[in-house]
């Protein structure tokens, strides 16, 4: 993917009208109440605040490039979601009429939605509800046995080594030219993909932790138990 072009504009900060006030509890020991929450509809505020004019391919192209490991669109969401926030007024969309090619429509964000996309990146911290599948699954692992919990976290641990050879690849491709930031995003933009990849390998060595771990415990599991206790008695 081209890397876009784009001329400076001022931050959205300085043209939206500023919502979000400290309040009397701030401060250390304190943490404000969320009032918003993070969704598609924000992520994609984002992204047409960044690139005035892009199109929902380009958007959907910029997801599954560089914001998979921290937010999940399918593509059958992203247009019905463009087409919502346009009947809300929070973006505006134009047709451009190409030859040879099917028409596209570009978006650009209103003020109404820079108003809330400020709102929302100056809202409190709103941290995690985690669901986790593979913690889910890893707790109740001792149903398979030694080797079957073992098998399970050896794919698992295949399974972060391709993510991280896809962010590493990324990271290769945008931002290990030693040049620095091409822009302000671009930096936001790798301390995202800086976080995934930590991510993974973190991930990666934990599975072979708990592989060792399994390892040296096959005595807590109740076949392994009862063929112990088998070799045992003959």
């Amino acid at each position: 993917m081209k890397k876009a072009t784009r001329s400076a504009r001022a931050p959205i900060r300085d043209r939206a009208r500023k919502v979000l006030h400290p309040g009397p509890n701030d401060g250390l020991g304190h943490l404000r109440v969320p009032t918003r929450k993070a969704s598609l509809d924000l992520a994609l505020l984002g992204l047409i605040a960044e690139v005035p004019g892009v199109s929902g391919y380009d958007i959907m192209k910029i997801f599954d490039l560089s914001m998979t490991h921290y937010w999940h669109a399918h593509p059958t969401q992203i247009y019905p979601t463009l087409d919502r926030m346009q009947e809300s007024g929070l973006i505006k969309s134009r047709n451009v009429v190409q030859r040879d090619r099917p028409n596209k429509r570009l978006y650009t964000i209103t003020p109404a939605g820079e108003r809330l996309l400020i709102e929302w990146l100056e809202s409190p911290f709103e941290g995690i509800n985690l669901k986790h599948p593979p913690l889910l699954r890893c707790r109740f692992l001792g149903h398979l046995g030694a080797d079957g919990a073992i098998a399970v976290l050896r794919e698992e641990q295949r399974s972060w080594a391709i993510h991280l050879k896809r962010y590493r690849e990324i990271d290769k491709d945008y931002f290990a030219d030693g040049k620095g930031y091409r822009d302000v995003n671009a930096m936001f933009s790798m301390f995202t993909l800086k976080y995934g990849i930590d991510w993974m390998e973190e991930n990666i060595k934990w599975c072979e932790w708990a592989i060792d771990e399994i390892d040296r415990n096959r005595e807590l599991f109740p076949a392994e138990k009862k063929q112990t206790a088998g070799k045992g008695a003959a």
